[in-house]
């Protein structure tokens, strides 16, 4: 570890000095934590000590002690990892100058929450996809002058790159004010490569989605730009292994916003622990619409032979996901949702209701990514490592909507 001292002020000397670590070092002490975290909860939970007699009110005052500075230490951890996202805005913006070259149209880049702190393991994956949006926002979104003056905008095309921490998540957007998605071409393509019938009418949100698809492309001729279709594609699978989410708005003759989700720490997940049969899952916090228990008037079941069911909450009905559809060894008989917990999760644009026999407890959880044969597991985010020793598989929302499809 080289280490870079602060020659300014007293002031500065004293508490603004600046050490340079590797980010190798810093993975292996956020490794060394999540152990940790995962030693201290074992014991504190520790069969030995919860089956014993007589008074241990001071042992549990101690292990709420020590379980609160463990999670300070995981927080000041992450926070190491931490850097500005504007090092990789810095490098997008450098590329403006050559879209123009290529593309032949006038951009203004407009940058907005270049402080915005992220996981330096997210920052050094983002440039490439975000690289692709820019390309497309440049060559697809973007009128050029002559097209951009008849329908009474400005000469020149505005891109908007912004981030801005949201909970436990940083929302990073790339904006245009160009001439939207094509909903006529992009659905005309879909048909032809099966994902709509020719009948078929989808709502645009549900449309957009097709745009990442592998090999999908509207463009009629191949640049060094684009028409290869690729890049989208490259953009959905890197957010899938961030445990992040995408969203597509577009309008027509105004605009097109891309939306990356992303979670602000790999490391640590803040989560609800659930257990169905002898299965146990975790599901991130913020997914989590709300938690119910449904009486009969909440049920409803509809294509009867399908067993489709759906659950009545208010005003709205939400279609229900059962977790034994994908993760049992055969289909037992399902309980009825009035002897169930139901959990809401909010996956994507839409809710889905997923039925469990037991809400457990909230946790950070330490997250291990599942590799090997293990990694294309249905659904899921990748495993949560629990203090008593056990491991709960982290459902992935979105995914569980689209039918448990990786």
């Amino acid at each position: 570890m080289s280490a870079e001292v602060d020659t300014g002020t007293d002031k500065q000397a004293a508490g603004g000095a600046l050490l340079r670590v590797s980010s190798q070092k810093i993975s292996r002490l956020m490794d060394l934590v999540g152990e940790l975290s995962l030693s201290v909860s074992e014991t504190v939970n520790s069969p030995d000590l919860l089956e014993g007699n007589g008074d241990r009110t001071d042992f549990e005052a101690a292990a709420h002690r020590l379980s609160m500075i463990v999670r300070e230490v995981q927080d000041a951890a992450t926070e190491l990892r931490l850097v500005p996202v504007d090092e990789v805005f810095k490098r997008l913006k450098r590329m403006i100058r050559e879209l123009e070259r290529q593309t032949k149209k006038k951009i203004n880049l407009n940058i907005v929450g270049a402080d915005t702190a992220i996981d330096k393991m997210v920052a050094d994956r983002l440039y490439d996809p975000l690289l692709h949006v820019l390309r497309n926002s440049a060559d697809h979104g973007l009128e050029g002058v002559d097209e951009r003056v008849a329908a009474g905008k400005s000469e020149k095309g505005t891109i908007t790159l912004s981030a801005a921490q949201v909970g436990s998540e940083v929302q990073i957007v790339v904006g245009d004010d160009g001439r939207g998605l094509n909903r006529k071409k992009i659905l005309e393509i879909a048909r032809k490569r099966g994902f709509y019938g020719p009948d078929e009418e989808p709502e645009s949100s549900k449309l957009w989605k097709v745009i990442f698809e592998p090999g999908f492309s509207t463009a009629e001729t191949v640049s060094n730009l684009s028409g290869r279709g690729v890049g989208m594609d490259v953009l959905n699978s890197t957010m899938r292994d961030l445990r992040g989410r995408i969203a597509v708005d577009s309008w027509e003759g105004k605009g097109t916003n891309v939306s990356l989700h992303i979670p602000v720490s790999l490391a640590f997940l803040d989560c609800i622990l659930l257990r169905q049969g002898t299965h146990l899952f975790a599901v991130p916090v913020e997914d989590i619409a709300e938690i119910v228990n449904p009486g009969i008037e909440n049920s409803m079941t509809i294509s009867a032979g399908s067993r489709a069911e759906m659950l009545r909450l208010r005003d709205t009905h939400v279609p229900v996901c059962r977790l034994e559809t994908y993760y049992g060894n055969a289909m037992p008989d399902l309980k009825p949702l009035t002897d169930t917990v139901v959990i809401v999760l909010n996956a994507g644009s839409k809710l889905i209701a997923v039925p469990v026999d037991e809400v457990l407890d909230r946790q950070q959880v330490v997250m291990k990514p599942l590799s090997g044969v293990l990694a294309k597991v249905r659904a899921s985010w990748g495993c949560a490592l629990l203090g008593t020793g056990e491991v709960a598989l982290v459902l992935d929302a979105d995914r569980l909507a689209a039918g448990g499809e990786n």
